[in-house]
């Protein structure tokens, strides 16, 4: 490809040779080293592609052998550009052109994030933009250290961070803290002062490990939503055995317990679904920066129909992208059709919900021990009703009340402000 970008360049000739002795010619070239290629043999002549230089040295040899040329067509930028000499318009519009996809490629155009699971796309983007560091920010500009660093420090899961840039493509490859998504909110939002942990929900405590504060329930208790877990107030007692103060910390402790969902969903036995019934026809924009432009088109949809679109951003090299997407959208008529599901297919499909839901929780890091599924048919309507036990984390910080003992009277007092 780069061969024949360089024989475009310089210009080449698409010539006839014929004569007495077109053989001894073309021997003759390859003695010299003038390149000829795409050789024809024509019965009683030769037709070869030819050098704009290669072919200012064929006069000798064409004298030596009797042979005569004739220039078919000139091909190449020289051409061209003698071709349309006297537009100069048309000439400074193609540099001004050339100038501003220049200009482009001095900004970023493309951001690729890889390795991020636990954090979004987006919000990696909106921290982009915090840092000033997004789509269409200057390249000279953007500090891929200090973006790393950044990154590391705004966000504890991230234990690695690489930006690179290649072309008008920023590039951010990450690595997070091998830890599930539960635990990694709860390190989050774990608090700093005196905090109780209290029950999010309802259930029965199936374990406890208490790392600090004072455990006021045991495997086997029913706690309702609200209920103390694990206290901050730590008691402090003298030599007889009396309380002489409290101390308060932050509640630290694992609480899993088994708890209940309830799953209930309904869908119809008869639906209408559009079916497509002919060819696809497709209609084309360029969106331009955050201006959509759409290309003629006779074309008109009509309900119903099916659509469906593809989107992708142009490039002048590999990694060089500009702000310029081509979307594509093309429709497709389409009828209702009336689908009818018998007992088994609305049973598969509850099933597939049901497991669709049950997933859902595991990814919160909750643990489905046993699910009893009922299925009811009744006025061509499907009904699923499913009761789920599953063991979870249950524990919450709430602000704890501060008491302190009295010295004048040895007495308990309550100084919070009762709320």
């Amino acid at each position: 490809m780069f061969l024949s970008f360089v024989k475009y360049f310089r210009g080449f000739l698409l010539v006839r040779l014929s004569g007495y002795s077109p053989e001894r010619f073309l021997n003759l070239c390859s003695n010299h080293n003038i390149l000829i290629w795409d050789l024809t043999n024509q019965s009683d002549y030769y037709e070869f592609h030819i050098s704009i230089a290669g072919y200012r040295k064929l006069k000798p040899l064409l004298k030596k052998t009797r042979t005569k040329i004739i220039i078919l067509k000139r091909i190449g930028f020289p051409f061209f550009l003698y071709r349309y000499r006297k537009r100069k318009l048309f000439f400074a519009g193609i540099l001004l052109c050339i100038g501003f996809l220049t200009y482009l490629t001095t900004y970023i155009w493309l951001i690729d994030i890889n390795g991020n699971s636990l954090i979004t796309d987006d919000t990696i983007l909106t921290f982009l933009e915090e840092e000033k560091s997004s789509f269409g920010a200057r390249k000279k500009e953007i500090d891929c250290a200090k973006l790393e660093e950044a990154l590391r420090t705004k966000y504890d899961n991230i234990i690695w961070a690489s930006v690179r840039l290649n072309g008008t493509k920023m590039t951010i490859d990450i690595q997070e803290n091998l830890i599930t998504k539960e635990d990694s909110a709860e390190e989050t939002a774990k608090p700093d002062g005196a905090y109780d942990l209290v029950a999010e929900k309802e259930g029965v405590v199936s374990s406890i490990i208490t790392r600090n504060g004072t455990p006021m329930v045991k495997a086997g208790s029913q706690v309702q939503k609200g209920d103390l877990l694990v206290a901050s107030q730590l008691e402090i007692y003298n030599d007889s055995g009396e309380i002489t103060n409290y101390v308060y910390v932050t509640a630290d402790a694992d609480i899993l317990a088994q708890t209940t969902y309830t799953y209930e969903d309904s869908f119809p036995m008869e639906y209408n679904r559009k079916v497509k019934t002919g060819e696809g026809k497709s209609v084309y924009a360029l969106n331009i920066f955050s201006y959509q432009l759409k290309l003629p088109s006779t074309f008109q949809k009509e309900e119903p129909y099916l659509s469906y679109t593809e989107s992708r951003q142009l490039a002048l090299a590999k990694d060089y992208y500009i702000p310029v997407i081509l979307e594509k959208t093309t429709y497709y008529d389409c009828d209702y059709e009336k689908v009818t599901l018998s007992k088994k297919d609305a049973k598969k499909k509850a099933k597939e919900d049901v497991d669709r839901f049950l997933k859902k929780l595991e990814e919160k890091g909750i643990q489905i021990t046993d699910k009893n599924v009922m299925i009811e048919f009744t006025d061509q309507t499907c009904q699923v009703h499913a009761a789920i036990t599953a063991i979870e984390r249950i524990g919450r910080y709430e602000p704890a009340e501060i008491k302190k003992i009295s010295t004048e009277e040895g007495q308990t007092e309550d100084e919070s402000d009762g709320t």
